[in-house]
């Protein structure tokens, strides 16, 4: 008789409708944009600017740190921070190419930044 209420129990939670006040909370951000849009810092610990546009828009600039735990990908390749920096240089005022980067919004850090050339 015990397992039978036991399993009534679970069944009954288990169908029980999510509370109407539990609020979605957004832990990694992935914003995509051109590289005219990034400004990267000089050093791997500094903070990066950036304004998720595909062009020149009116949209406030974010601000997020890089760290020694962010990755770096160049044209599908993992690359040194050096190497990104040297490939940015390339497009950096371009409106032609795009960057992807996520940003851990709790931590204030950016986790990884992806371009395509």
């Amino acid at each position: 008789m015990q397992l039978r209420k036991l399993l009534g129990l679970i069944a009954l939670v288990s169908y029980a409708p999510v509370s109407a006040s539990a609020e979605l909370v957004t832990l990694v951000e992935a914003v995509e944009l051109t590289p005219a849009n990034i400004i990267l810092p000089g050093s791997i610990n500094g903070m990066m600017t950036y304004r998720g546009c595909s062009e020149e828009c009116d949209k406030e600039y974010d601000r997020a740190r890089l760290t020694a735990a962010t990755t770096f990908t160049v044209n599908g390749q993992n690359v040194k921070f050096s190497e990104f920096r040297l490939s940015y240089a390339q497009v950096s005022n371009s409106h032609d190419h795009f960057a992807l980067v996520s940003v851990d919004l709790k931590a204030g850090t950016v986790t990884n930044i992806r371009l395509a050339l």
